[in-house]
């Protein structure tokens, strides 16, 4: 797999794109999990201006991984960057928002997890943004005792705890 993602960038470099892609693409065949050969391929694609060829990598490769792995949080955060790159802000969050609601439903133990609450109206008073939407996600600690919320409020994660799982005053290393 490796041979083929170097075979591919040498390929794009020398401007045979479609070389490049088929040798992307036996990576591929050869190691579905090549985080190198997705990365490789999808800057080509967004340098050669074909966004939807490069969100299409990056989607079939997200498909390949365990949430909540260090290659697939390494992937999500390069599919973020290069929506901002683009100037997407908004796809950019949006692939943020799948990555952590991902996040969320790993951390409570597996695909099925938590009971997600989506896209809840903002109450309050920013009445000149009607249409923005906060993403609301919550555990369900019946399996454990901790019980929390957390949420994205325009773009910063915030959350509330119950008491029993905040850090006390006391340091560890007075611990006894």
């Amino acid at each position: 797999a490796r041979l083929w993602q170097a075979w591919g960038v040498l390929e794009s470099r020398e401007g045979d794109h479609a070389a490049a892609r088929r040798c992307f693409g036996r990576a591929l065949d050869a190691d579905n999990r090549n985080v190198a050969t997705v990365t490789a391929w999808t800057l080509m694609e967004e340098d050669l201006g074909n966004v939807k060829d490069a969100r299409y990598v990056f989607e079939r490769a997200l498909k390949q991984f365990t949430p909540g792995s260090e290659a697939k949080t390494r992937l999500w955060m390069t599919y973020e960057k290069m929506e901002q790159r683009l100037g997407n802000t908004q796809e950019a969050q949006r692939v943020y928002q799948r990555s952590m609601r991902e996040a969320l439903q790993k951390a409570d133990g597996g695909e099925t997890g938590p009971r997600m609450s989506t896209k809840q109206p903002i109450e309050g008073p920013r009445q000149d943004a009607p249409d923005l939407e906060v993403e609301n996600g919550r555990w369900d600690g019946s399996s454990s005792s901790m019980r929390g919320e957390v949420w994205l409020n325009d773009g910063s994660i915030e959350s509330k705890l119950p008491r029993n799982a905040r850090k006390t005053g006391r340091s560890r290393a007075n611990s006894p």
